[in-house]
């Protein structure tokens, strides 16, 4: 019988696989070589195959020679195309003669049917080996060829018999499970592949099992976690497949696996992403959370100044001061709500501030007036240090307010009742310190760092009687740093008491600061006839008298269609229209009245709880002049009044306070 060449036996191979020399000269290619790398032929320089460096080739050369186990590079060929090639020596150089490398163009999903082939070709060799003994060192040369072929593929691989005991291992499967080719000889595949699941630990089935059983090709287990040796673990995967005989019976098994450590990290990452939106998701939640909380303050002081102004015979400053509460409150609980309406901002945890200039002074005292009801409640005695001539601050006196009142409401939540609770402010080298210290519970060491971040709390017992959320002071913090500021908490430890300094950058130009004061507008202009239209009766009856006593004329309505009948008969100069009318809604009603000659004069005025561009767009294409956001402020209202005259439309271009 014949010798089996090189080539017979590479052919069979579905990838290009050369013999080269160490000095670069073609030995011997397979068919798939000879076809994908044009008719390549022996004695032909890879030189001239390949676009690569000279360099880099003699380099891969170079490594291959060098050892029998895979040496891992690439090769471009004048084409463009480019393959991972695994080299290993074949022949070592001797006599002079140069070695010779094996060098195998790896298409890697190709390896596992590759490697089922070879051992077909291998069974079918040793049958040859039987019949024909004198093809017996032509065969051991040919199985050489197939080791280092196996040797030098990148992946782990096990070969078993048809009982399930090891009959070859790869230097990477060596490499993987901790266990030398000569050591795992003959033992079951189990105990050299030991796998159990990443998350509960329980063992795996191997793979070959099923595969001796049923003949199958079958993946490993996801999520499956190699147990070396030496005690290590390895996430991997790949697939197990039968090596059939000529005949199609199952003599043995073969096992391909690689590491996957980096898939497993990519993995973690997109975790981590995921987590990072849940957060996001969680934070907006929370948001939401914390407005309601610093709701319900305000409504506190609002409630209590009804109260007083329902009280018969009351002081009239009192009520007055009470009006006043009424007022500020509420303002605060419409900036409240403005942020609830931003989507986009409270998803990215930003709150917008309306600045001006700001008398550190009066925040705090509005600050302490919100306050002293818990404070007086917890009985604790507040004593005050504000200095004089307090420069003023560029920031949002509304979101300052919070500021303070969190820090107060927080002293006097952990301080046991009868404590004591310091409220200090002062002017220090271009800031403004406002510092609010107690006798309170204290603050653990452990827990210091993160005190302002959202959630995190100690000993909630008293908190959690007194109401709350949590997040009052990762509030304070957020605000504070948007006003350019730093806030910092200092405490000696449990029962030691907690101190919390706020400081913000102090406005130095005192000129620009005066200027820079928005004062409320007084009333002036010529006397008007107002319509004032709102399904609301108390709402449009406060409107009515607020503009009576500005000197006004003023008629009032409470559906759209008695609207547009009241408006028709009273030709009033100005109608301010609420949106959500019975009958027929503020959109309808001015497009309505826009069509009457005889009110081509009136300026509409929508006032709308949506303010969005959206619904400001919305009211001038269906005819108003203006668009004021609920609630109406007075002195946005009283200016537009200015601008208008008995005679006509607004005495000056379109344009209003809120910027439609």
């Amino acid at each position: 019988m014949p010798m089996i060449s090189f080539g017979q036996l590479a052919d069979v191979l579905p990838e290009p696989v050369l013999l080269v020399s160490a000095d670069g000269l073609v030995v011997a290619a397979n068919q798939r070589a000879r076809k994908e790398l044009g008719g390549v032929g022996e004695g032909q320089p890879l030189f001239e195959l390949c676009a690569d460096a000279r360099e880099h080739i003699e380099g891969l050369l170079k490594r291959s020679a060098r050892v029998r186990q895979p040496t891992l590079g690439t090769l471009t060929l004048k084409g463009g195309r480019r393959y991972r090639v695994e080299g290993a020596v074949v022949r070592p150089s001797a006599a002079g003669a140069p070695a010779v490398v094996l060098l195998r163009l790896v298409h890697e999903q190709a390896a596992l049917a590759a490697f089922v082939e070879l051992n077909r070709t291998l069974e079918h060799l040793r049958r040859e080996i039987s019949a024909q003994r004198r093809a017996a060192e032509e065969l051991e040369r040919q199985r050489e060829w197939l080791r280092v072929t196996l040797v030098s593929i990148g992946d782990a691989v096990i070969a078993t018999d048809v009982e399930g005991r090891v009959v070859f291992m790869n230097p990477v499967a060596e490499q993987l499970t901790g266990w030398t080719e000569a050591e795992a000889t003959g033992r079951p595949v189990a105990v050299v592949f030991d796998a159990v699941h990443e998350t509960t630990r329980e063992p795996i089935e191997n793979p070959t099992g099923r595969v001796l059983r049923e003949g199958i090709v079958m993946g490993l287990a996801n999520h499956t976690v190699l147990m070396t040796r030496g005690g290590g673990e390895t996430p991997i995967d790949d697939s197990a497949a039968p090596i059939r005989s000529a005949d199609g019976g199952v003599i043995g098994a073969v096992l391909v696996f690689r590491a996957i450590a980096e898939r497993r990290a990519l993995e973690r990452l997109a975790e981590q992403r995921l987590a990072a939106l849940v957060l996001a998701d969680r934070r907006k939640n929370e948001f939401l959370a914390m407005l309601g909380h610093e709701l319900r303050n305000p409504m506190a002081a609002i409630l209590t100044a009804t109260t007083v102004l329902n009280t018969p015979d009351e002081d009239p400053e009192a009520a007055a001061y009470a009006a006043a509460v009424v007022e500020r409150q509420v303002r605060h609980m419409a900036r409240l709500v403005d942020d609830l309406l931003d989507v986009a901002r409270i998803s990215q945890g930003k709150i917008a501030l309306r600045t001006e200039v700001v008398d550190v002074s009066l925040v705090l005292q509005q600050s302490i007036e919100t306050s002293r009801r818990l404070i007086e409640a917890g009985r604790h005695e507040l004593h005050l240090s504000l200095a004089e001539g307090l420069p003023p601050v560029m920031g949002d006196a509304t979101r300052l307010e919070q500021v303070f009142c969190n820090l107060l409401n927080n002293a006097a939540k952990y301080t046991p009742p009868g404590g004591h609770i310091w409220l200090s402010a002062r002017g220090d080298d271009g800031e403004v310190v406002v510092s609010v210290r107690d006798t309170g519970v204290g603050i653990p060491p452990e827990l210091l760092p993160n005190v302002f971040e959202v959630f995190v709390q100690g000993d909630q017992s008293l908190h959690r009687a007194r109401g709350g959320i949590g997040v009052g002071l990762a509030l304070v913090k957020r605000l504070v740093e948007l006003h350019g500021g730093s806030c910092s908490c200092a405490s000696a430890g449990t029962g030691m008491g907690a101190e919390f300094v706020v400081r913000l950058p102090a406005l130095r130009d005192e000129g620009a600061a005066a200027g820079a004061r928005e004062r409320e507008p007084a009333a002036r202009g010529e006397r008007l006839r107002v319509a004032v239209v709102d399904d609301n009766h108390d709402a449009a009856h406060l409107l009515a008298v607020s503009l009576r006593r500005w000197g006004h004329d003023v008629v009032v309505a409470h559906d759209g269609l008695e609207a547009l009948e009241l408006v028709r008969r009273a030709r009033p100069d100005v109608a301010v229209l609420d949106i959500g009318l019975p009958g027929i809604d503020g959109f309808e009603l001015a497009r309505r009245l826009r069509r009457e000659p005889a009110l081509d004069g009136c300026t509409l005025i929508a006032a709308s709880g949506y303010g969005q561009e959206v619904d400001r767009q919305r009211a001038s294409d269906a005819g108003f002049d203006h668009h004021l956001l609920k609630p109406v402020e007075p002195a946005a209202l009283l200016k537009l009044l200015a601008r208008v005259s008995p005679s006509g439309r607004a005495a000056s271009e379109k344009g209003s306070p809120d910027g439609t």
